[in-house]
């Protein structure tokens, strides 16, 4: 295979791992969805997904993560490196970190239905939002002046990120600049004035 066909080949098993991930998902959500997290096998959702139990262990640890469409990496060296090589404030370097990918990770308006229908996934889904968490405080880190700045800084991204969730009125602009949005509407709440006290 020459040099020049590699790529063309980079891709198409990269297309076919993301069909094999995305049929597993589909597969999970549907018997989840219908059955309960209990009430549902891996063994039903391979047989459903077309893969064997090996295939699927390689794309998910458990049924709640295949059912939630939760990746295992949820930060790609790509945008890893585009951090580390930033300049400028650490705050809107960290939304770019966190909202860039942000869309194409995960389906959040169906995921939330589903959470909502089924909240025995709730555990699963908040033991991955620790781990992605503590992934974006190790990487503010490098980049902060200290553990504190950098604890302060990933918490309040990731309260914007709350928030931008829970808004559906700009849903069509880019997560980057829907998160700068949220984090200053954050910040400006701190100076908030409290509205007179009703009258008894």
């Amino acid at each position: 295979m020459s040099i020049a066909q590699q790529p063309a080949a980079d891709t198409l098993r990269e297309r076919k791992k993301h069909q094999t991930r995305q049929a597993i998902h589909e597969a999970a959500l549907d018997l989840v969805d219908q059955n309960g997290l209990d009430g549902t096998t891996i063994e039903q959702i391979c047989q459903h997904a077309d893969v064997s139990p090996r295939t699927f262990f390689n794309y998910y640890p458990s049924k709640a993560a295949a059912a939630l469409g939760l990746p295992e990496t949820a930060i790609s060296e790509a945008v890893v490196e585009q951090f580390r090589a930033a300049t400028g404030d650490l705050v809107p370097a960290l939304c770019h970190l966190v909202g860039e990918p942000a869309d194409a990770r995960l389906d959040h308006r169906r995921m939330k239905q589903v959470i909502k229908h089924r909240p025995e996934l709730v555990p699963a889904f908040s033991q991955w939002m620790a781990t992605v968490r503590e992934q974006f405080v190790q990487l503010a880190e490098e980049r902060a002046p200290s553990h504190e700045v950098a604890v302060a800084a990933v918490t309040l991204v990731m309260a914007a990120f709350g928030l931008v969730m829970h808004d559906h009125s700009q849903k069509d602009a880019p997560a980057v600049e829907r998160l700068q949005q949220a984090v200053d509407k954050i910040v400006a709440v701190r100076s908030a004035e409290m509205t007179p006290p009703p009258a008894s």
